[in-house]
């Protein structure tokens, strides 16, 4: 059998070519493994450390800069060519050509990304990606910052005298949206407004606003009002876009307290979801709903034990 040579670069090749005519390295290169752009702009939010290439923003595991450059190439640019590829790629940052801002960000930098075959690791192709990366705070962050956005109101009342519980009440909301925010940063209070008779949450979203009421259902009694007002409509979605508010009242007393409505004396039983059982002087059970307690022509006072 005639030897067989490079149709490119005149070198001997057996049967293992890859191509009749062409030996493994030039094959390669008439037929590269992948095809990368030559650019590669995208941004980061220097505040939570997400990526983003056409305003979807991407949660990244480091607030490592260079950390998160290789996570946007691999989930931007090279994820999309390993589903159409046997490929398995590595990425090695060319430190001599790193660039940064007068800031210290890391703005511009070269990528070397070796592709190589699954099935044949002596099938590789390397690449050099140039990228190019802006900062600035993403959508969510943007808000965060600047503690006046927000798309729900929760109204917290009470009687004057309450403040103390109040206060008490505002710590463990704090506590409890703390603890929802390090699982979805869109869940935050933007701010807290301290009224005459009790305080009033901006909250980010409706579903925060929904979360912090089953959370005072499972450890406090009060009556709930809810209200949502018109504040205007997505135009993409064709939906009106409303705030919803609402209004918690605490009960201005507590079970085995005694009470006096209408300068008649009673003690508080129990205190159930939505209703209070008490007792007057004659021992007769008596079921008033929440919203008795807290309209204007009723008058609750807590009165001393003995006085009924």
């Amino acid at each position: 059998m005639p030897k067989r040579f490079c149709a490119i670069c005149g070198k001997d090749i057996d049967e293992t070519a890859p191509h009749f005519g062409m030996c493994l390295n030039c094959y390669l290169k008439e037929n590269p493994l992948f095809e990368l752009p030559e650019n590669f702009n995208f941004k980061i939010c220097n505040y939570c450390g997400k990526f983003s290439k056409k305003g979807n923003w991407i949660q990244s595991d480091s607030y490592e800069a260079l950390d998160i450059i290789i996570q946007a190439v691999e989930k931007l640019v090279l994820k999309e060519i390993k589903n159409d590829t046997k490929l398995d790629f590595k990425i090695i940052p060319e430190e001599d050509s790193f660039i940064y801002s007068s800031r210290g960000f890391l703005v511009n930098l070269n990528l070397r990304i070796l592709g190589e075959s699954i099935t044949d690791s002596d099938i590789s192709s390397e690449k050099v990606l140039s990228v190019k990366v802006s900062y600035e705070l993403c959508k969510n962050c943007t808000n965060l910052k600047s503690g006046t956005y927000f798309t729900s109101i929760l109204q917290l009342r009470c009687n004057l005298e309450d403040f103390d519980f109040l206060n008490l009440v505002i710590n463990n909301i704090t506590d409890f949206v703390e603890k929802l925010f390090e699982k979805d940063e869109k869940q935050y209070i933007s701010n807290i407004d301290k009224q005459k008779n009790g305080f009033d949450l901006y909250l980010s979203t409706n579903e925060l606003l929904n979360h912090i009421i089953s959370f005072m259902k499972a450890n406090y009694y009060f009556g709930l009002k809810r209200t949502k007002k018109l504040v205007g409509r997505d135009h993409q979605r064709g939906k009106n876009i409303y705030r919803l508010k609402a209004v918690i009242r605490f009960l201005p007393f507590n079970k085995n307290d005694y009470i006096s409505i209408d300068n008649q004396t009673f003690y508080v039983e129990n205190i159930k979801k939505n209703s209070v059982i008490l007792r007057d002087k004659t021992g007769k059970r008596i079921i008033k709903d929440f919203d008795f307690f807290f309209t204007e022509k009723v008058m609750v006072k807590n009165v001393k034990e003995g006085s009924i």
